[in-house]
């Protein structure tokens, strides 16, 4: 009967010591040799002389400690297999270990140096697609091989295993969902838009079994609100507030439970888009950013008739990936603005024909009206004036002493609604 024990789990990242009986005279144990039991590379075969069948433990060791993985009777065969990924593997390339089988006599036999190598994939590097997959990169193994030519050494091949974690609702499970994403044997893939947060874990695999790469958190925008004044003046100033919050998913405990926490979204840029009607295309006007309660803060200029909206694109920071959102529009229309109405003197003599004055933007040809109130306090028309470049000045004659108060009426353009002047005042003597 072979000395065939599978599955055996071995542990070298804390060595620990195993007390070996001191060697007796006139035993030994001859070389052990170490080699892949089949094409699969999944088990490796150990097999060893000695010079009296004797009872073998076998023990992974790096020199400074080991962990005994396996043990036979003196009936059996001199040859043991053992799974490579029980083994575990090491991250680090120029690791040696070796395998030694003792007998009872405390006598020791060692195969030569191997390693367990699986780079595990190194640094990930995260890129959102056009249709909004979130890609992601692994760095290539560039590592050098610290035991070359080693029995077990085959060239570089790796697996990629992508899974994609999410909380599978309804609320109050905190039940977690994984979904394991095409398999791949190069260092790159996507995964898709779930349309909520998730963990993304990359797993790498060689004949060592799995390095596990930390999980990439995956945040959603839930949502980004916008507020504004429904019309603001014409070449002046609109201010677009709003708050902006996202999701992601808390893993917590063993197993693990899964709940989506929404948040305001602290310190992150949003972008202000307009357009000049439901049929034009969305235009960026600028980009702000939200403050440390999540909140931000938009002032521009006012070029006419606008809809506004405020989306978050889809950002990288580090190992970290965002899907960005769109929030609600809002529609903000200008108002004529009026930059100076007034009489050039506002104090004439009777006799002195007084003249109005008035600038608006937007600078156009526009037919403003001139009126005065009169003594039963209604506003009544005194003249027209066709405006050049957005400026008039109207002569016309008032016979009447006193001060009485006048303002301009300005009618709407393509880009402004009408409005009125302020009231200003004439003083005849």
């Amino acid at each position: 009967m072979l000395k065939r024990t599978l599955g055996l789990a071995l542990l070298l990242t804390t060595p620990v010591a195993v007390p070996v009986p001191a060697h007796a005279a006139g035993t030994g144990i001859g070389p052990v040799t170490i080699a892949w039991s089949d094409a699969t590379h999944t088990t490796v075969k150990i097999t060893w002389t000695e010079s009296t069948p004797s009872a073998n433990t076998l023990t992974l060791t790096n020199g400074s400690g080991g962990n005994g993985f396996g043990t036979t009777t003196a009936a059996q065969p001199n040859e043991y297999l053992v799974r490579s990924d029980s083994v575990f593997n090491s991250t680090d390339p120029a690791e040696k270990v070796w395998i030694e089988v003792a007998d009872a006599s405390g006598a020791k036999g060692r195969s030569v140096d191997f390693d367990r190598f699986n780079y595990g994939g190194g640094s990930v590097k995260l890129a959102f697609t056009a249709d909004r997959k979130l890609q992601w990169t692994m760095q290539a193994d560039t590592s050098v091989d610290g035991t070359p030519d080693d029995p077990l050494d085959l060239p570089k091949a790796y697996t990629y295993v992508p899974r994609q974690r999410v909380d599978n609702d309804p609320v109050g499970t905190y039940d977690c969902e994984d979904t394991e994403l095409p398999r791949t044997s190069v260092p790159t893939g996507t995964a898709p838009n779930p349309g909520k947060p998730y963990n993304l874990s990359l797993d790498v695999v060689n004949e060592w079994g799995t390095a596990a790469y930390t999980s990439v958190p995956v945040t959603f925008t839930k949502s980004i609100t916008l507020a504004g004044p429904a019309a603001t003046p014409y070449g002046g100033t609109t201010t677009l507030t709003g708050v902006l919050t996202g999701s992601y998913l808390y893993e917590s405990g063993h197993p693990p439970a899964c709940e989506q926490v929404t948040e305001p979204v602290l310190n992150q840029p949003v972008v202000i888009q307009q357009r000049t009607s439901p049929t034009a295309p969305w235009t960026t006007v600028g980009t702000t950013k939200t403050d440390n309660s999540g909140k931000y803060t938009a002032v521009i200029k006012n070029p006419g008739h606008r809809e506004y909206r405020v989306i978050r694109l889809e950002t990288i920071q580090l190992d970290t990936a965002a899907y960005g959102g769109v929030g609600g529009s809002k529609s903000v229309r200008a108002t004529t603005r009026v930059v100076s109405a007034k009489f050039i003197q506002p104090t004439v003599n009777l006799g002195t024909q007084p003249q109005a004055y008035l600038w608006v933007d937007p600078a156009g040809t526009q037919k403003a009206a001139l009126q005065f109130k009169n003594a039963s306090g209604a506003w009544q028309g005194v003249a027209y004036k066709t405006l050049y470049a957005g400026r008039g000045l109207l002569a016309f004659p008032w016979n009447k002493r006193g001060t009485t108060q006048f303002r301009w009426w300005v009618p709407a353009t393509a880009a402004a609604d009408a409005t009125y002047s302020n009231a200003f005042t004439l003083t005849v003597r």
